[in-house]
């Protein structure tokens, strides 16, 4: 056993390290992970009503709302210790990425090794341990990769040909903290359920099957629903407020995300023309994996639709973060359509095939790791820097907010939740010259122009008596005279 792991282990830790050089000492300006930090705050402090106040002001004052009222307690319930370590410290709160993506990989490890070979677990593993797209991902404060743990793990523990009761709990267990993480979860209990019934259906006229399908499908569905009643007495709610934005949802939309969710499967290899036609080859053994596989595997196959039905029906166009729970199914398919499509050569070509294939995918995982390398390397050697809400541009603004403004006096800022993390004051998104004077206080950004603002040099139009407060290269800050 200790000879199987060794490789394992050596790719985990060089794909730590790597993760680690990838992580930089502030983040991009999008606001969800503020979010996420301010109800881990909330947590630390004992205040999650308070929190919920706060997100409603900020949602229904702003032009239009920015996002849930609460996102699913887990992610921030993760970051509580690294928040009460070092406060809103970016390379402390990323830590739980690395964490968790080594967890991934033992995962993907344990559930290829009883369908590859040793040598074709440990390339599967590697071509997710030094993918440059999910390891980009471990620098950002963000759900995704505590979430492809956590549907990982489900994954295997569904997959899995042991028939005992404390399987089952897992199972449940595992559910649950996927949905405490994101609540597209829930599908993997859908899934489960529907392949659990249709082999009801298959086995009906066998009572002792029957009944250990129920009893089976009823401890899965009552761990989950005691945890889910916990965290429901533990946690206030907040994300029912996701279904209003099913109103901007458009027939269009829906086939333009058809085509966008297609391609993106590709940027797993890169996002230049030529990884595209690499996908559609690989893609072609996929289909084949999962044809050759479908009875065995029917759980990813319906899982995979379900997810992808839900996922291109929702509004907003997310990009590959969240296709990354289908990805080890995608390449699991992949690989076995090859290893199908080896088993159909003669004979004496079976070993020669089967150099090719993994001489393939070793090729592929050899670039990524490469590529990896050198984005790791090259962060570091430039002081891990990066222009965003943490950068000296900004500080300035926070500090001058801090020391000029009164603590109840409202921010106008086209990213109303990092400036509510940052200042504590309240602060709202108005984009149109209407709803300017519900604000004390206008914070434009000279870099974004009309990205959920009015950009600066049209702010004139909109006819408001305005003070010049602070000026610096990005940004400007008026205040609103009433």
């Amino acid at each position: 056993m200790k000879k199987l792991l060794h490789p394992l282990l050596l790719i985990i830790f060089v794909s730590t390290l790597i993760g680690a050089g990838i992580l930089r000492r502030g983040h991009e300006w999008g606001d969800d992970w503020a979010w996420y930090v301010l109800q881990a705050k909330s947590i630390a402090d004992g205040s999650l009503d308070e929190f919920i106040a706060i997100s409603d002001f900020t949602n229904y004052q702003s032009t239009t709302h920015l996002g849930p009222l609460a996102y699913p307690w887990g992610y921030p319930l993760i970051l509580v210790p690294f928040y009460a370590l070092n406060g809103i410290s970016p390379m402390t709160l990323k830590i739980p990425g690395l964490v968790f993506f080594a967890g991934f990989l033992v995962c993907l490890y344990l559930f290829a090794k009883s369908r590859f070979t040793q040598t074709e677990s440990l390339i599967f593993v590697s071509l997710f341990a030094f993918s440059p797209m999910l390891l980009e991902f471990l620098d950002y404060i963000l759900s995704d990769i505590p979430f492809l743990f956590f549907s990982t793990l489900t994954l295997f523990l569904v997959m899995q040909k042991n028939e005992s009761r404390t399987r089952y709990a897992l199972i449940g267990a595992s559910i649950f903290f996927t949905t405490f993480l994101r609540a597209t979860g829930l599908l993997l209990l859908g899934c489960f359920l529907m392949i659990e019934f249709f082999k009801l259906l298959a086995q009906r006229k066998d009572r002792n099957i029957v009944k250990q399908i129920v009893l089976n499908s009823f401890i899965v569905c009552a761990v989950f629903a005691v945890l889910w009643i916990t965290n429901m007495l533990l946690f206030p709610g907040g994300g029912e407020s996701y279904l209003s934005q099913y109103k901007n949802l458009t027939v269009d939309l829906v086939i333009g995300f058809i085509g966008a969710y297609f391609k993106v499967y590709g940027w797993f290899f890169g996002e230049a023309t030529g990884w595209q036609y690499l996908y559609y080859f690989v893609l072609a053994f996929a289909l084949l994996g999962a044809w050759i596989r479908r009875r065995e595997e029917l759980y990813f196959i319906l899982f995979f639709a379900v997810w992808m039905l839900v996922h291109i029906t929702y509004p907003y166009w997310q990009g590959p973060r969240y296709i990354f729970p289908l990805l080890p199914i995608f390449i699991y398919f992949a690989f076995q359509g090859m290893k199908f499509a080896v088993g159909k050569l003669p004979l004496k070509y079976h070993r020669i095939g089967q150099q090719v294939m993994c001489g393939f995918w070793i090729a592929i995982a050899g670039y990524f790791l490469v590529t990896s390398s050198i984005t790791s390397i090259y962060n570091v050697q430039n002081g891990r820097k990066i222009n965003g809400p943490f950068d000296p541009m900004s500080v300035e603004v926070y500090d001058w907010v801090d020391r000029k403004t009164p603590p109840d006096s409202v921010l106008i800022f086209y990213k109303a939740r990092v400036m509510r993390l940052m200042t504590n004051h309240p602060s709202i998104m108005i984009n149109q010259c209407d709803g300017m004077l519900k604000g004390d206080y206008l914070i434009l950004s000279k870099k974004v122009g009309k990205n959920n603002q009015v950009p600066p040099e049209e702010i004139g139009s909109c006819n408001l008596l305005l003070d010049k407060e602070l000026e610096n290269r990005r940004f400007v800050i008026y205040r609103i005279v009433k």
